[in-house]
């Protein structure tokens, strides 16, 4: 089971893989990103087929062929199988026509054939990959195309030479022979695309280990100059508290999308990562109503963790995002709920849980929970003003910016003089007093559930107070 929705995959992580010139290999391409393995033998033996590319530095050489080159051949290989086979080419121009496209096809196989398959090291492929590559090689070698490619270049093809290969290319056709060439072709070039993307971003291969997640410097990959942090689970619940802007959902996506890139055979954005299979991976970050099966934000949160909790009381192991988990309900009930799912979810050993909360009345108990483990997102208060720093550590927020910003963006000024402005900085360290002093360090960690490159990345100070609720005054990263 793979819910991945919100890490947004086909529109914000697939570009980041897809460097693939035509519309078949690309369908190649998202059946592998999006079609898991059913075992760590199986991710193992993609990594293998992905490392071997990237092995070959020649594969990486900057090389393009034109959509238009690809079409014409492909789409001339078509034609021939639709023909009939008593077909005479008599008139001048048709003759003409013919010796053309072939003259295409030569073309077009031996610049592919030049560019990826010339010097490729075979025995350096796995063994269950290497019959794809003996394919393409075949049937550039039933063609002669080195050959026939230098007969197009110096004095081109003749009418004598147009029909046998014609004739030729027709028994291929019939035999399956290019069908199965271009299945391998596709295959080829989606992966040698994977490959591309893994060397283009430098991410690295993850290994699997019995139990647990340990993830060094990982990051989200759209975000510009990233903050890299470290993160070792070995409880079953993980929970994340602060404030919102300081980077928590983008910080959950990020350890969400290592999982799901693991699960899937590829590299991940981090330096190392260890981590557990899981049967099941459910990622919950921008929940919002289910108008078609008439859901509340509530409802649908609920039912979420019901999907998650009926595949871990079959004995699979879950991994699970859940980000500001029951905010769709009332504070109270949410306190309860919460209290209840976070214990309850300890229960499942070998299954690992992250949940970000604003609800401070969570501390005592989770603190006391050895199954429970807290972390926060480091923020300092310099003169009353968050900077965000999006370091990960160890612990528990009870820093409150609501109030802050509320005051910032002008809105006690516009509410009026009602006698009970909405900020206390009681609640909050106090301003420092001196601009010289350091600023204190708050533990605090959170973000708004936007998109990931709009926060986590660099160190952000926040804005100057401002008089006017002008959206030109001031835009937060979130």
């Amino acid at each position: 089971m793979l819910t991945i929705h919100d890490l947004h995959f086909n529109n914000e992580i697939v570009p980041l893989f897809d460097h693939v010139y035509n519309e078949f290999a690309r369908d190649v391409l998202l059946q592998w990103m999006t079609d898991r393995p059913s075992s760590v033998d199986e991710i193992y033996a993609r990594q293998a087929i992905l490392k071997a590319f990237i092995r070959h530095d020649h594969l990486f050489r900057p090389f393009a062929y034109s959509r238009t080159e690809f079409h014409e051949t492909h789409s001339y290989l078509k034609e021939i199988a639709a023909r009939e086979k008593s077909i005479f080419f008599f008139s001048r121009s048709r003759r003409s026509r013919e010796i053309g496209q072939l003259s295409n096809l030569f073309i077009f196989f031996h610049k592919i054939h030049e560019a990826w398959f010339q010097s490729l090291r075979i025995n350096e492929f796995p063994e269950d990959f290497q019959p794809a590559i003996l394919r393409i090689r075949q049937l550039f070698e039933d063609l002669d195309v080195q050959h026939y490619f230098e007969v197009v270049r110096t004095k081109g093809l003749d009418a004598a030479v147009m029909t046998r290969l014609t004739r030729l290319i027709r028994d291929k056709v019939g035999s399956g022979e290019v069908d199965a060439f271009w299945n391998a072709f596709f295959l080829f070039e989606a992966c040698l695309s994977l490959a591309k993307g893994i060397v283009k971003h430098q991410f690295h291969f993850p290994t699997f280990i019995e139990e647990g997640l340990d993830i060094k410097r990982f990051y989200h990959p759209l975000i510009h100059n990233p903050v890299r942090n470290d993160i070792r689970v070995t409880e079953t619940v993980t929970l994340i508290t602060g404030p919102n802007m300081s980077g928590k959902s983008t910080l959950l996506k990020a350890i969400g999308l290592c999982v799901t890139l693991a699960h899937l055979g590829l590299a991940v954005p981090a330096e190392t990562c260890e981590l557990a299979w899981f049967d099941v991976i459910s990622i919950a970050i921008n929940l919002n109503d289910d108008i078609l099966n008439g859901y509340s934000h509530f409802m649908t949160e609920v039912m979420n963790l019901k999907s998650v909790l009926l595949q871990a009381r079959e004995t699979r192991r879950c991994f699970a995002i859940f980000d500001e988990l029951f905010r769709g309900t009332n504070p109270e009930d949410a306190l309860a709920i919460s209290n209840r799912t976070i214990h309850g979810l300890t229960q499942f050993r070998y299954s690992c849980f992250f949940i970000s909360t604003h609800l401070h009345r969570l501390k005592e108990s989770t603190l006391a929970d050895k199954k429970v483990r807290t972390h926060f997102i480091e923020c300092q208060l310099a003169r009353n003003k968050p900077v965000f720093t999006y370091n990960l550590r160890e612990g528990w927020s009870d820093l409150r910016i609501g109030q802050i910003i509320f005051e910032q963006e002008g809105l006690n000024d516009l509410l009026g003089g009602t006698g009970h402005p909405a900020v206390s900085h009681a609640d909050n360290h106090l301003p420092l007093s001196n601009p010289s002093t350091p600023p204190t360090t708050i533990l605090c960690c959170a973000t708004s559930s936007r998109s990931p490159s709009a926060t986590c990345g660099e160190t952000s100070h926040f804005p100057p107070s401002t008089s006017s609720a002008s959206p030109s005054a001031w835009h937060p990263r979130s």
